[in-house]
């Protein structure tokens, strides 16, 4: 079992990357997406969640056991941070016996198999390799280090559609075969929805809400249609999205929508469609930034 409890843990920076009373309890064999902006304190999250750096308070536990300064459980974690380099002199192949002697459940013959696919020669050096290859680099190590904890740092930014549909389908299948919790800080949440139990949203270091794959899909949606026929529809309704195209209104509501109210919405030509989950983000951080200015102004 490997669960990672964080406890109200805080890091304050001077900058926008600070985390503020941020609790959630990453349960075993789970896979996790982290949301943000770049200011929103992913990077410093993931850094407090493998006790790369101190939180000001708060506390981060490995089943039970606090995570900082306890060596014995660190190699149970595995986190490539998006900006780590190695050794101009070292090779690809260098990298992983490197790898191999940190992570006790390493699969070497899986790292070279990635390594194939993805067309990485295992003699190339790091510093030769392409940024798109470095990063695909990283994600392979996370993936062969087979550890109970893995982490995956903005792990497709930098990677083209093609590359990122494989390699998000070869974690998808190895985690079916060596389930483990992997917590993914990306931007493409909607092109790998489907891997995700769980989706957390971050902003300016809180974290402002979570929900699975499926209550994402089931608790909002959109509506299309006429202005006037829609307006007179949703009234009473809690709208957290609007998209005005003059004649024609787009509104995003957090609803489970019944049979009774999909056919009244039907009836009035009021088309409803699923929401990206990046655009729900968008709209909440609106809603929260709207509240905070009127707070401000009280």
């Amino acid at each position: 079992m490997s669960v990672l409890v964080c406890d109200n843990i805080t890091k304050i920076y001077k900058d926008h990357n600070s985390i503020k009373n941020f609790s959630f309890n990453f349960l075993d064999n789970q896979i996790y997406a982290i949301i943000g902006r770049s200011d929103s304190g992913k990077d410093t999250l993931l850094q407090l969640m493998t006790a790369k750096i101190k939180p000001n308070d708060g506390f981060v536990y490995l089943d039970g056991d606090i995570l900082q300064g306890n060596s014995k459980i660190l190699s149970r974690l595995c986190y490539i941070p998006a900006k780590t380099t190695f050794p101009d002199y070292m090779s690809v192949k260098g990298i992983l016996k490197e790898m191999k002697s940190k992570f006790p459940k390493w699969d070497n013959y899986y790292a070279y198999q990635l390594l194939e696919h993805f067309n990485i020669k295992p003699n190339s050096s790091f510093s030769s390799l392409l940024v798109n290859k470095q990063s695909l680099l990283f994600n392979i190590i996370a993936l062969s280090s087979r550890a109970n904890i893995t982490f995956l740092d903005d792990a497709i930014s930098n990677i083209d559609i093609k590359d990122r549909y494989d390699f998000f389908h070869f974690l998808y299948v190895h985690h079916e075969t060596y389930p483990r919790t992997i917590i993914i800080a990306t931007e493409y949440v909607d092109e790998i929805d489907y891997i995700f139990h769980k989706i957390l949203f971050l902003d300016k270091g809180h974290l402002i809400d979570y929900f699975t794959t499926e209550e994402v899909k089931s608790n909002f949606c959109y509506l299309s249609g006429k202005t006037e026929v829609l307006k007179s529809l949703i009234n009473g309704i809690k709208v957290i999205g609007v998209e005005d195209r003059g004649k024609m209104l787009t509104v995003c509501i957090r609803k489970k929508l019944n049979k009774d109210e999909i056919r009244k919405f039907q009836k009035y030509l009021i088309k409803i469609s699923e929401v990206p989950i990046q655009k729900i983000f968008i709209y909440l951080i609106k809603l929260r930034e709207l509240k905070e200015k009127k707070v401000d102004q009280a």
